[in-house]
């Protein structure tokens, strides 16, 4: 599923569909005409995910309790059963982020390909080991969690081996730039070698996901939105279709930009041709008779670069020429 030479882009639709079924299929359409790889929902039912009491978390407004908005952007079994099918005919893939059994087996109904996890839950060892038993694909967001977490989390999840991807997230909406920390996506290459390395985004902008493809990020997820100004908790920090696909057009381009082979800095054969244009070759200074000895002052270091290289000067000083050289003759070892 996961490929360490690719990224793979993730449209977090989220609940950005608001609990309306058509909004969620433009939303599955934008993402593919946007170059998104996959789109996501999160699929809940909100009794088994809160309780009725629960408080809102700081970027969600509104009058209603958390437990009746949650309600709202509920989207039923049967409407994951067609949005699964209208994606498949889109040529998107399709999940979803799930919060229990119930949204386990809703993901199953629809043949997922894989299974999301989110922040919230990367400490929630019950989901961990329910969702490991689908033996699929999984990926997991690490927001609000420590290196002692996370690694418990992947001990669990540590099978899926290379259809694991691990996201580097700050959960904040939206986060500062100094709370980004995208040196942790460098510390969790580092620590676990053998899964895939992605970051999960809730900024304002598209900067952030592609210097995280520059710093070895193979898997972005940013939420994604219809428009900014919808009603909605993710709206204001999702890309709309516009700078979506502009963050998938830069990610491809840093994407093949960036080399993995460290030790690869040797220059591409098309560069290689382009030494001959640009470098420059020793040559005749003056007309040089036959049989004289070549002393510097002799030569000259000239364009194009097919001939002997300046390095090698050492090579044909105090050697007589073997026949005479008309000034500017690009100079070969076969002339001494």
């Amino acid at each position: 599923m996961f490929k360490k030479d690719s990224v793979f882009i993730i449209a977090e639709a989220g609940i950005n569909h608001n609990g309306d079924f058509e909004t969620a299929k433009k939303l599955i359409t934008a993402a593919k005409a946007c170059g998104a790889d996959a789109v996501k929902f999160q699929a809940f039912k909100t009794e088994e995910l809160i309780i009725e009491e629960a408080r809102k978390a700081e970027h969600v407004k509104g009058g209603q309790s958390f437990f009746e908005m949650l309600k709202g952007w509920e989207l039923s079994g049967d409407d994951y059963v067609k949005l699964a099918d209208f994606a498949k005919k889109e040529g998107i893939i399709f999940f979803a982020s799930v919060f229990g059994k119930r949204s386990i087996a809703m993901l199953e109904k629809i043949g997922a390909p894989l299974f999301k996890i989110a922040s919230c839950d990367l400490n929630n060892h019950f989901l961990l080991k329910e969702v490991v038993k689908t033996k699929k694909p999984i990926i997991i967001s690490v927001g609000l969690g420590d290196m002692e977490e996370i690694e418990e989390a992947v001990q669990i999840l540590k099978d899926r081996k290379k259809n694991l991807g691990i996201l580097h997230c700050v959960s904040l909406y939206p986060p500062k730039a100094e709370e980004l920390n995208l040196q942790r996506i460098g510390i969790l290459k580092r620590a676990f070698p053998e899964h895939i390395i992605g970051y999960s985004d809730h900024t304002l902008d598209i900067f952030a996901p592609v210097a995280a493809v520059a710093l070895g990020a193979k898997i972005i997820e940013k939420h994604f939105t219809l428009d900014k100004n919808m009603p909605g908790p993710d709206q204001p920090s999702s890309a709309d279709p516009a700078e979506f696909k502009k963050m998938a057009e830069q990610i491809r381009f840093f994407d093949k930009a960036v080399n993995s082979n460290e030790k690869n800095i040797a220059p591409g054969a098309r560069e290689k041709e382009m030494r001959k244009a640009f470098r420059r070759s020793l040559v005749a200074n003056v007309n040089i008779s036959k049989g004289t000895k070549i002393t510097e002052d002799l030569l000259g270091v000239k364009r194009p670069g097919t001939g002997i290289p300046s390095s090698e000067m050492a090579k044909v000083l105090g050697k007589r020429a073997k026949r005479d050289l008309v000034k500017n003759t690009i100079l070969k070892y076969s002339d001494f």
